[in-house]
């Protein structure tokens, strides 16, 4: 009886042990899962949703970069893209995976009207709350020089002076690029070429030596009926070196 009673004793013992080791190689393997810290940006070089500019027929890829920051590596992030307006569509609408990643979303225009829409990307997660990020699709002439052919009014306001003229603007037969004769009301013999960027509304003069003579250069901003334009021009016999901001209406 008794060395059953110790048989018995040493058993539980065993048991017991076998409890607390499994106990504590189950409390090692269990993983604690952190709230997934992730960024969206359809922009490579800055943080955050910015708007798009689509032509009024065409095509379009906007990449969204969803970035890993922190906490848990297997969290996947869906994006799903809503508010798209009839006449503008995009493929896919829904996008899923681990990040780091980027998905491509295809916006598509058939003669779509000239005008801005707003539309959001939220993102899901399984460990945070939907984040959602609001942007706008501003749909342009799949030209956007051609807004700005014909007559423009035009008022200037440079280091010396603010006056009033009217230019005008003269297609140069390549895409998004504009001549605008009589710039700066400095005479008729004068044609500035200006370039557009589309996608983000904005403008460049390249430097070049105009029809009086004078060196110039600037940038900008455009929008369907305003260009904004900053620029510089240099001494001429005729007239002083300036710096100015030209406002172009059509």
């Amino acid at each position: 009886m008794n060395v059953s009673f110790r048989l018995n004793n040493d058993h539980m013992r065993k048991f017991v042990l076998f409890l607390l080791v499994a106990g504590l190689i189950v409390s090692c393997d269990k993983t604690i899962k952190q709230p997934l810290n992730y960024s969206v940006t359809n922009d490579a070089l800055a943080t955050g949703v910015y708007d798009v500019y689509l032509p009024d027929s065409g095509a379009y890829t906007m990449p969204a970069l969803v970035k890993f920051l922190s906490g848990y590596p297997s969290d996947s992030v869906k994006l799903v893209l809503t508010g798209l307006p009839a006449g503008i569509t995009v493929t896919p609408d829904t996008f899923t995976a681990i990040p780091t990643y980027t998905a491509n979303f295809v916006f598509n225009t058939n003669h779509t009207a000239h005008s801005t829409y707003p539309v959001t990307i939220t993102a899901y997660t399984p460990t945070q709350n939907p984040m959602t990020f609001n942007f706008n699709l501003i749909v342009v002439p799949a030209d956007a020089a051609s807004l700005f052919w014909g007559n423009l009014s035009d008022s200037s306001a440079c280091t010396a002076r603010d006056y009033k003229y009217t230019a005008t603007g003269v297609a140069s037969g390549t895409k998004n690029t504009l001549i605008i004769n009589n710039f700066g009301g400095y005479g008729t013999e004068v044609n500035v070429t200006v370039l557009f960027d589309e996608q983000n509304g904005t403008l460049t003069i390249p430097s070049q030596v105009c029809g009086n003579g004078s060196q110039l250069s600037g940038s900008g901003t455009f929008t369907e009926n305003k260009m904004i334009i900053n620029y510089s021009a240099s001494s001429t016999p005729t007239n002083p070196a300036e710096t100015c901001t030209a406002i172009f209406t059509n």
